[in-house]
């Protein structure tokens, strides 16, 4: 499997910058997670947006959802369709993407198969429902944190995976409902994990505290 950073900001980006997306690539399939601010852009540079197998939407705030509305433009002028799957939330988002052309809507169930993809998913800690997904495939792992608080569940859900890509929107010794690097960190160590640090909150400088660690970079491109 191979793991293209799209967007790596949130709740908004830095300058020249995108928020949450990225592509993850296999043998024969295609799945976007998360589909932010600057997603459909940067996705055509690597596979043409209607020959996603899927996009996976962990929740439904802005930062990861927002560029949904232009790929919908892009699906209808292509009389194209792309299976979306989201959690099944209650929200105003989600009267937006329903009106949206284009995606065959499926809501997320504990486990599923999306192409050559296992996902499983586990609700996190994050004032809107929000889901994290363990991605199995040709005997790799990928473990996406989605937006969360730390819960002492991550590093049980997330453990023997080959990569975890981590949620770091919070500022140390703040209360936003997200992990801190510093977290971050702490999971990498204790699961013996190599972590791409990512959601970066463009107010905030990022070093990485452990070699377990790397920064995000957009346009970059991680084997699982």
């Amino acid at each position: 499997m191979k793991l293209t950073v799209l967007g790596k900001y949130g709740p908004y980006p830095a300058a020249g910058g995108g928020t949450s997306s990225y592509l993850l690539q296999g043998e024969s399939a295609a799945v976007a997670l998360d589909f932010g601010s600057g997603a459909l852009g940067r996705l055509a540079r690597f596979v043409a947006a209607e020959n996603l197998r899927a996009v996976v939407l962990s929740h439904l705030h802005y930062d990861h959802i927002c560029d949904l509305l232009p790929f919908s433009y892009c699906l209808k002028a292509k009389d194209k369709r792309v299976e979306l799957i989201m959690p099944d939330t209650d929200c105003f988002q989600r009267k937006i993407i329903d009106d949206l052309d284009g995606f065959d809507i499926k809501f997320i169930k504990p486990n599923m198969r999306i192409g050559e993809f296992d996902f499983s998913f586990e609700k996190m800690r994050h004032p809107l429902e929000s889901y994290s997904m363990r991605i199995s495939s040709g005997g790799r792992t990928l473990f996406y944190s989605g937006d969360t608080a730390f819960c002492p569940e991550i590093t049980e859900i997330a453990a023997g995976s080959d990569l975890l890509l981590l949620d770091c929107g919070r500022a140390e010794n703040t209360p936003a409902p997200h992990l801190s690097l510093s977290e971050a960190a702490f999971i990498a160590k204790t699961l013996k994990a190599q972590t791409i640090a990512t959601h970066l909150n463009p107010a905030l400088n990022y070093v990485s505290p452990s070699p377990l660690v790397t920064v995000a970079r957009e346009g970059e491109t991680y084997c699982v």
